[in-house]
């Protein structure tokens, strides 16, 4: 899941240029409050999916239903133009998952894998794997008398550069999650009692210094920056059946969520065209009226479905969840260091905005996305934020999306040392993952996993278990 997505309210435009296609820093008061147009859900015409490689292959998949498009909290169609004809299969879109303390995870409700540094000193690194029933971690690796030091250990990696772990239909593998020069040139298939065995190489079709961002059950998906308000391109790459399709976006759109076997997008849309030049006033002018739209969009057709529009210089996103799509907007000026700001949504369910929080808690808070709360969590949505304190990081708090309540976020003590706990994963019980770190200095070989009931996680109580940890030298 990209990294976690954090930004401080002062310093709030270091978010847009990763969650949204902000190009400009607004630091601007809006005290008048714009409310969006009225929910579209007329779609957007738009070329279908090609195949750029091996298209009767991909044409002749049958093409995966999608449940989230008949969700009640999705408005009805105005019109009722031909369906376009899927190019592709599409499963259960997932954003693919980074924690913030050890790296790229996978979360399958029975356990947790990953990849941890072998050692402070080298790139290596090591797949390890979390069994919540067991309580403990382990190396990936059942061979006995493996040393888990070389090629020879299925677990083992001479390199962690640029690469991710998945589990797909039980078996776990290590891939390329961004595509440069140190990134490993194929996909491996991880068997802890025989060893690791390439199966699907990266294609040339893949553009490089590309990252692999959302997966389903059949394709890995990745979204190059495009040029400033040129469109972009979407590729899908289907490495079972070594196929690449292309998916065609529009002019500074860019996906920020995915849901069922749609992804969520937002662009900009102005009234007239931008210069074809650097930053000008000229365009700053055009910004100034422009509007953020959001939609679905299909992969399988191209097809897009609008969702709302919101002013550019108001509507910073932040998550979407249960029909609902987050973001700061409102800003003021305030006798404090910086703007005070509220958190709205927009419910697809009734086409309207709503406030969630009038002011955002204390003018020194943030809202951090929170990236490991889903897919880490199984690709189950999370009803909770996390809210960074700018000043002490032992002060954060949790929002809860559904009633705006700010809870505090919970402590353990580790080693002598209290730290935050901070939301890992869930597992196929209910339970919830967290990790904490009694170290000052970040250093994932000291984290410590508790697994929590979350009604005494959110009352800031005490874990349930403690996780026994690999530990690595």
């Amino acid at each position: 899941m990209p990294g976690p997505y954090r930004v401080i309210i002062p310093l709030i435009s270091t978010l847009l240029k990763k969650e949204a296609p902000t190009h400009e820093p607004h630091t601007s008061a809006h005290p008048d409050r714009c409310p969006p147009a009225p929910a579209c859900a007329s779609a957007v015409p738009a070329q279908p999916a090609a195949a750029t490689t091996s298209p009767s292959a991909a044409a002749s998949s049958p093409a995966q239903p999608d449940a989230a498009a008949s969700s009640p909290s999705q408005p009805a169609a105005e019109t009722s133009a031909p369906p376009l004809t899927p190019k592709f299969p599409v499963g259960h879109l997932l954003t693919l998952p980074q924690s913030q303390t050890s790296g790229p995870v996978w979360n399958t409700g029975d356990a947790l894998y990953e990849l941890r540094d072998a050692s402070n000193m080298t790139p290596e690194a090591l797949v390890l794997k979390t069994d919540y029933a067991a309580l403990t971690q382990s190396v990936y690796c059942d061979i006995p008398g493996c040393t888990h030091d070389s090629d020879a250990c299925p677990a083992y990696l001479a390199s962690d550069f640029c690469v991710g772990v998945m589990a797909v239909d039980g078996t776990v593998y290590t891939y390329p999650n961004e595509l440069t020069n140190v990134a490993p040139t194929q996909i491996y298939r991880i068997d802890p009692a025989a060893g690791k065995t390439p199966v699907a190489a990266v294609p040339d079709a893949l553009p490089h210094h590309m990252q692999l961002q959302w997966c389903d059950e059949y394709a890995l998906y990745g979204c190059p920056l495009a040029a400033r308000h040129q469109p972009g391109t979407l590729y899908r790459w289907d490495w079972q059946n070594d196929t690449v399709q292309t998916i065609p976006m529009l002019a500074d759109e860019e996906i920020i969520a995915c849901e069922g076997s749609r992804f969520l997008t937002i662009r900009i849309e102005a009234n007239e065209p931008f210069p074809n030049f650097g930053s000008t006033e000229q365009e700053k002018a055009i910004l100034a009226h422009a509007v953020y739209v959001y939609a679905w969009l299909d992969p399988a057709t191209g097809a897009r479905e609008k969702i709302c529009t919101r002013p550019y210089a108001d509507g910073y996103f932040h998550n979407y969840y249960d029909g609902r799509i987050y973001y700061t907007g409102n800003f003021r000026n305030a006798d404090t260091p910086g703007q005070q700001a509220a958190l709205l949504y927009f419910d697809t369910a009734d086409g309207t905005e709503k406030t969630l929080l009038e002011t955002i808690p204390l003018h020194t808070y943030g809202i951090d996305v929170c990236a490991p709360f889903s897919p880490a969590f199984a690709g189950v949505p999370q009803r909770y934020l996390r809210v960074q304190n700018a000043g002490d990081a032992n002060a954060d708090c949790l929002l809860d999306m559904e009633t705006g309540d700010v809870l505090p976020a919970p402590t353990v003590t580790a080693e002598g040392v209290r730290r935050p706990a901070l939301l890992l994963a869930c597992t196929a019980s209910g339970q919830w993952l967290t990790t904490a770190n009694p170290r000052d200095g970040y250093d994932p070989q000291y984290s410590l996993y508790a697994l929590w009931d979350p009604a005494d996680f959110l009352a800031d109580g005490q874990p349930a278990a403690w996780v026994t940890m690999y530990a690595t030298e």
